[in-house]
């Protein structure tokens, strides 16, 4: 049989969450830093332990911001924001690494804390802290440029003022594998981050147009530099390698799709591979379990089995046809029974998630049999689908978990298998090799239920 996709609308089941904002700071010149300050040496810098970041409030115990003008409402708004009185001393004129710059309102903030410098070891300051006094003097009316040198310049007690910030982060799932040792574009490999395809990052500055700056979610890698979509878009290897796997892959999908605009659709999919903006929620049900992989690694019987044995929790959805039904055969057991005409209908009002035709007979499933088996039934819907579905089913509405089978290295699907991978590798939320049945549906159900006991890193489209 030979499938296509239609396109479905979704309604987010997460409505309630607040939108999500991201904090940006400059990149400029990162490199350059990290070149300086690993040439440098930290022993001149000595916190003292009594007087590290001492938290006192603007409530006229303390020095008052210098911006804080006492008939205005501002007045009011940073009157119960919290300000530190940070002191530590600087016995060198070793850089502290960090990088001042002036915020919208024309206000000195920390642009950046560089890995490994001396700021990011005593830990005291964040990105978006507002400076507001250097060693009791303000800092109005100064230069970023000469608040920076009169900060490298200082020896012995250094007091800085400081209202923190109120930053937040953006998460990325990464859909590539990075590796900056092997990149001739970054401007220096020792700053640059290494990931691989399903890490998520923590982006802590996107303002470059080119490098970002981040770090691995929940790994002992230092922050550092990656690429921008926007430049990795431009150098992807497969745009730049003659294309020769695409091209493949897309006679791949020739021999297995209706029409060559899903061909189209892949080869733009790939093109835009880059990142994905996801957001961790708290443990939820998922609706849908999606079964990838090559024709004959045994996704129907793994299928047939899981529901079977756990009839309780899944199902599968029971597909419409055209064909008249054979003696014997009860509409909605093995097939919904439908007119040619009415299936061409619903086909136009994107009800199938997918359809096809064998032997002048159309076969496709409902997106709506699935929703019945969600809100209805309370179960899981088990499918087994072609590639191009995917982009239906991982929406919030069918908040789909993805597993894909791997081949079991049989040399005859172990190609296809691997275009697979290439293609749509960045999607899966788990791979497995079914090298026997019993054990794979013990794999998924487990997966099922991690998914309901622990916190999910999901896309943040289904949030907002």
């Amino acid at each position: 049989m030979t499938l296509k996709s239609n396109k479905s609308e979704s309604v987010s089941p997460f409505a309630a969450f607040e939108t999500m904002n991201s904090c940006r700071t400059p990149l400029s010149d990162l490199y350059l830093e990290q070149l300086l300050l690993s040439k440098g040496k930290s022993e001149g810098f000595t916190p003292t332990h009594d007087s590290m970041a001492q938290d006192v409030y603007s409530n006229g115990s303390a020095n008052s911001s210098p911006y804080m003008n006492g008939n205005s409402k501002e007045h009011e708004a940073q009157s119960v924001k919290k300000v530190r009185l940070v002191t530590f001393q600087k016995n060198s004129s070793e850089p502290m690494g960090i990088t001042l710059k002036l915020n919208e309102k024309g206000r000195c903030v920390i642009g950046r804390i560089l890995h490994g410098g001396m700021i990011h070891k005593q830990g005291s300051l964040h990105v978006g802290d507002e400076i507001l006094e250097i060693n009791g003097n303000s800092v109005v009316n100064q230069t970023v440029e000469e608040l920076q040198l009169l900060l490298k310049d200082m020896k012995g007690t250094v007091s800085l003022q400081v209202q923190s910030s109120s930053r937040c982060n953006m998460y990325m799932r990464a859909q590539f594998d990075y590796d900056p040792r092997k990149d001739d574009l970054i401007p220096c490999k020792e700053a640059g981050l290494k990931f691989k395809t399903g890490d998520i990052l923590r982006i802590i500055s996107k303002d470059d147009p080119n490098w970002w700056q981040g770090s691995v979610e929940n790994s002992s890698l230092p922050p550092g530099l990656l690429p921008s979509p926007e430049l990795q878009e431009w150098y992807d290897p497969f745009i730049h390698s003659g294309r020769d796997s695409c091209e493949h892959l897309g006679f791949w999908f020739k021999m297995t799709a209706q029409h060559t605009s899903v061909t189209s659709d892949i080869f733009d999919r790939l093109d835009l591979v880059s990142y994905e903006e996801v957001v961790q929620l708290p443990a939820f049900n998922r609706k849908t379990l999606v079964l990838l992989g090559a024709n004959g690694v045994g996704r129907r019987h793994i299928k047939s089995s899981l529901v079977t044995k756990h009839e309780d929790k899944f199902a599968y959805p029971i597909p419409h046809t055209s064909r008249p039904a054979k003696k014997g055969e009860e509409d909605g057991e093995s097939y919904y029974f439908i007119s040619h005409e009415d299936m061409a209908k619903n086909i136009s009002s994107n009800e199938f998630l997918e359809y096809g035709s064998f032997q002048g007979a159309m076969f496709g499933t409902k997106l709506e049999t699935i929703r019945e088996i969600n809100q209805e039934r309370g179960k899981i819907a088990v499918v087994d689908i072609e590639p191009q579905a995917l982009k239906i089913l991982r929406t919030a509405e069918f908040a789909s978990l993805v597993v894909f089978i791997a081949s079991e290295s049989l040399k005859r699907i172990q190609k296809e298998s691997d275009l697979l991978q290439t293609a749509y590798g960045h999607w899966f939320d788990l791979t497995l090799v079914n090298n026997e049945v019993e054990e794979t549906v013990q794999k998924l159900v487990e997966a099922i239920e991690s998914a309901c006991t622990t916190p999910q890193w999901v896309p943040v489209s289904w949030v907002y």
